[in-house]
């Protein structure tokens, strides 16, 4: 089953260092084009005023996604995630915010959205949320854009209808949906959008939006690199001074999600989803053939708006906290534009061009102080994003447990999360008694904690993992010894994209320098169970690397 690489000497443990990482969008001030090819040298970063020596430096483009890499031939049965492409752009997600957007402008911009998304280039990773009552994934992150227009409401191609739902072969473990795919609740999400209740007080609006907002960043906060964060939306009900502010906006809990944006590396992109604001009488937006695309004073604070989010005075305002959620972020403010849908692609496109810069503080006292980072370059006639600040929290040091943000492994098990490769893993999805188990017997009671009683019958299913340890670290011990520390988890998941089952293990191996050369060549097994329940499933195994936080994570299709 393994597939692994051989190497000469084993990984050793390794110790990290407060890196801090600043992802840099440099574009010419004319045209607004991403700028490439620049060197190291060309850039310069100070943090409080005292020059920082560059030490990682990585540039990105958004081509660097449709550079396929090609997986080796697996077994019958037998699923990984060798990554589809070699990713070194960014992450996108789509937040369609139906709370703070009237019904018509929703209904205008996902138009536009569906229209304009066939221009994103192959490859790019894209996920989709819906805010209404509360926040809703869609579609978890996926390539195919197939998938995202058939959540969307547009017509999908076949070949994105059957990735939506793959067959299953003779022992009910289906193809996997690697990257995700829209859930049989991905329409009822769209729908809870739209009957968002529109007289909810603006007080509200902005607590539902900041809990949403803080949860996805935690959520966010699991996936390494850059994520881009565009947030159609007709009203941007926050305040978003950067976490250093200490304006009366900046609550507690608004600072905690500044602090959360920040280390997730998210970039936000606010789309104003109404278009070009003036008057209604001189308004290009407004078509008079058309009734559902007026914007008019009455109409928006009909629609539950307070009346200063309703007037021309308030636009300003608006669209500055959209540019101060931009600049604080390093995204990119989109407003008094009709194309809704274009504006959202080319935030997807900003972002994916960019330079990643880090470098060790010459300030080596972590006290949780908010330090001002900036960038400029040698070259003149261009602009740069990226985020101005953060908190210097000691990251090796032991927090508070709720200051923490989501755990790794729980962020990252979730039901159609990014498909994880920083360890590879291949498994194999077996029902207990098929012959290729070789009368392996199941082990007694139930496999798996239900996270409610599960629907009788149940069916046993072997997950048999081989876990590549090149991406692994390992502890070095007495007598030419070597220890890995993992966690191993199970999430099963019902058609409705509900948790019914999981396990999760802690693992520590210590291994002799012979049957560690042995995992070289083949993996290292590792033997799970799970019950499952009548009906379509969705499987996902997740394996952590304790000492260096590294995950790995695939996602099957099971039905029976």
């Amino acid at each position: 089953m393994g597939q692994t690489k051989e190497t000469q000497e084993p990984p050793a443990f390794r110790t990290t260092t407060n890196l801090v990482l600043v992802d840099v969008v440099v574009r010419e001030k004319n045209s607004g084009k991403p700028v490439t090819s620049l060197n190291q040298s060309s850039f310069k970063v100070s943090e409080d005023g005292e020059r920082q020596a560059i030490t990682v430096f990585e540039e990105h483009r958004s081509t660097d996604t449709t550079q396929a890499s090609k997986a080796p031939a697996l077994q019958p049965h037998v699923f990984a995630n060798f990554p589809q492409y070699s990713i070194r752009s960014a992450a996108n997600v789509l937040l369609i915010d139906g709370l703070n957007t009237r019904i018509p402008d929703q209904r205008y911009a996902r138009q536009q959205i569906i229209r304009y998304l066939r221009t994103i280039p192959p490859g790019t990773w894209l996920a989709v949320f819906t805010l209404g009552s509360e926040l809703k994934m869609v579609t978890g992150f996926t390539t195919n854009l197939d998938i995202v227009i058939q959540a969307l409401g547009g017509k999908a191609g076949s070949a994105g209808a059957r990735a939506a739902d793959n067959h299953s072969d003779d022992h009910g473990a289906a193809e996997p949906d690697i990257g995700g795919q829209a859930s049989d609740s991905a329409a009822n999400a769209i729908n809870q959008m739209f009957s968002a209740d529109r007289g909810l007080q603006t007080q509200i609006r902005r607590d539902i939006t900041q809990d949403a907002l803080t949860g996805l960043a935690r959520f966010l906060s699991t996936i390494p690199g850059r994520k881009n964060l565009i947030w159609m939306s007709g009203e941007f009900p926050l305040t978003f001074d950067g976490p250093g502010s200490d304006s009366a906006d900046n609550s507690a809990k608004m600072r905690e999600l500044n602090e959360l944006m920040v280390r997730a590396r998210v970039a936000v992109y606010p789309v104003d989803s109404r278009g070009l604001m003036t008057l209604p009488n001189v308004n290009p937006a407004n078509d008079p053939t058309d009734s559902r695309r007026i914007t008019t004073l009455q109409s928006l604070a009909g629609d539950g708006f307070s009346n200063s989010a309703a007037t021309p005075s308030s636009w300003a305002g608006e669209h500055m906290a959209m540019q101060s959620l931009a600049d604080e972020t390093g995204g990119k403010a989109y407003f008094d534009n009709n194309a809704v849908g274009q504006s959202a692609v080319s935030a997807i496109d900003d972002g994916s061009n960019y330079y990643t810069l880090g470098y060790v503080p010459t300030n080596r006292k972590f006290n949780g102080a908010f330090r001002k980072i900036a960038v400029s370059l040698e070259e003149r006639g261009y602009e740069l994003s990226y985020r101005r600040g953060y908190n210097a929290v000691d990251q090796s040091a032991a927090r508070d447990l709720k200051s923490r943000p989501l755990s790794p492994m729980a962020g990252a098990m979730l039901h159609g999360g990014l498909p994880l490769s920083q360890i590879i893993i291949e498994a194999r999805v077996l029902r207990a008694g098929d012959p290729a188990l070789q009368g392996t017997k199941p082990k007694e009671g139930p496999a798996g904690t239900p996270d409610r009683p599960l629907k009788q019958p149940v069916t046993r299913y072997n997950v048999d993992l081989s876990i590549d340890p090149h991406h692994l670290d390992l502890t070095e011990l007495p007598n030419a010894r070597r220890q890995a520390e993992l966690e191993v988890a199970l999430a099963l998941y019902n058609a409705d994209g509900m948790r019914v089952n999981h396990s999760d293990t802690g693992l520590q191996l210590d291994l002799t320098l012979d049957k560690l050369s042995s995992y070289m060549k083949a993996g290292i097994p590792i033997h799970q169970e799970i019950d499952v329940p009548a009906g379509r499933a969705y499987l996902r195994v997740g394996v952590r690397d304790v000492t260096s936080g590294r995950i790995g994570t695939v996602e099957l299709g099971l039905t029976r």
